[in-house]
């Protein structure tokens, strides 16, 4: 589906009180020309770039609240670049390729383009991105019972899988399925801030049932998915909170690292493993199918297009809406019921 079509989409399916969404698509189409994939990547990519000196203004004006709503469009104009064509060379120009972003650092112009590491991420980019088309059109069914848990109830079905990262109690009253992204700076915000106070009130007195699921905006987050996946499961949320407090060391979004592979490796190396099995576990096909799949499955049953984004007890709930308070609110309001 081309770009241009998937933002129509997105735009027919908005609700009409989300005047915000609607401008920034409308924005995007109205400045992508004859709409081709490259030109609707170049839109956006300058919309992005546009949104971030914006949120970066409002930061330091201690206008909180606008630079927060900026950044969560930002995050929603980078999930529509995902399906970007990997070869649209608009993106190139307004910042390093997206497969780039995980590969080694580029060399000085006497040597050579792109170092091994890189073609091998670069490949692998490619084939998430087209696979993740083909399971869309082709493939995409309702999963199998061997690897359904449980069917929650509420506004929108919930289903929890066998390798789901999970922390609570299974029988729990409330099921919280949080959407996130490791370089999205509101998942880190939220991770350090919040999720600790909900941890410590509710999932571990029984109340909640916790499930993270990654999001990927770009490939530095699968990467850091696989990277996570292949410690022992009773690790995987320590390295995730890890690479949330240090986004500056790694994140090529935020922080315009130049080696992104060579930062994540670094980071990977804390928990013992070397670049040669940070690169396996990378270029893992079945866990990037993994990856894959659960992103699609997010957009179908959830509408999820930005980070962080929550399901609970099937209501979906939005960064806006993710605070202390108001989760304090909704958490205690569903309890009251049982």
């Amino acid at each position: 589906m081309a770009l241009k079509d998937r933002l129509t989409d997105a735009l027919n399916a908005t609700p009409s009180d989300n005047t915000r969404r609607i401008e920034t698509i409308q924005e995007v189409l109205a400045a992508s020309g004859g709409g081709t994939d490259v030109e609707v990547q170049a839109a956006l990519t300058k919309m992005i770039a546009d949104r971030e000196q914006k949120a970066a203004t409002f930061s330091a004006a201690g206008q909180s609240e606008m630079a927060k709503t900026e950044r969560f469009e930002i995050d929603a104009l980078r999930g529509f670049l995902r399906y970007a064509t990997p070869e649209a060379p608009a993106a190139k120009a307004a910042r390093p390729p997206k497969a780039a972003a995980v590969g080694a650092a580029a060399k000085a112009p006497a040597g050579p383009v792109v170092s091994r590491t890189q073609i091998i991420i670069a490949a692998v980019a490619a084939v998430i991105v087209v696979a993740a088309l083909l399971v869309y059109k082709f493939v995409l069914v309702p999963p199998s019972d061997e690897n359904m848990l449980a069917n929650g109830t509420g506004a929108v079905p919930m289903t929890i899988y066998k390798d789901d990262r999970t922390l609570g109690n299974p029988k729990a009253p409330i099921t919280m399925i949080e959407y996130a992204a490791p370089t999205c700076p509101h998942c880190a915000h939220f991770s350090m801030t919040v999720m600790p106070l909900i941890k410590q009130n509710y999932i571990d007195t029984g109340k909640v049932y916790y499930v993270f699921r990654v999001f990927p905006l770009n490939p530095a987050d699968g990467a850091v998915e696989a990277i996570a996946r292949c410690l022992p499961a009773d690790k995987y949320f320590h390295f995730i909170d890890l690479m949330f407090r240090n986004q500056s060391k790694w994140d090529p979004d935020g922080y315009q690292i130049a080696d992104v592979h060579a930062a994540i490796v670094q980071m990977a190396r804390t928990q013992g493993m070397d670049q040669a099995q940070v690169d396996q576990c990378i270029t893992n096909k079945d866990e990037q199918d993994r990856i894959n799949q659960i992103a699609l499955d997010g957009e179908t049953k959830y509408n999820i297009q930005g980070t962080p984004t929550f399901v609970i007890n099937g209501t979906i709930v939005q960064v806006e809406e993710a605070d202390w308070p108001q989760l304090k609110a909704r958490f205690d309001s569903l309890l009251s019921k049982h």
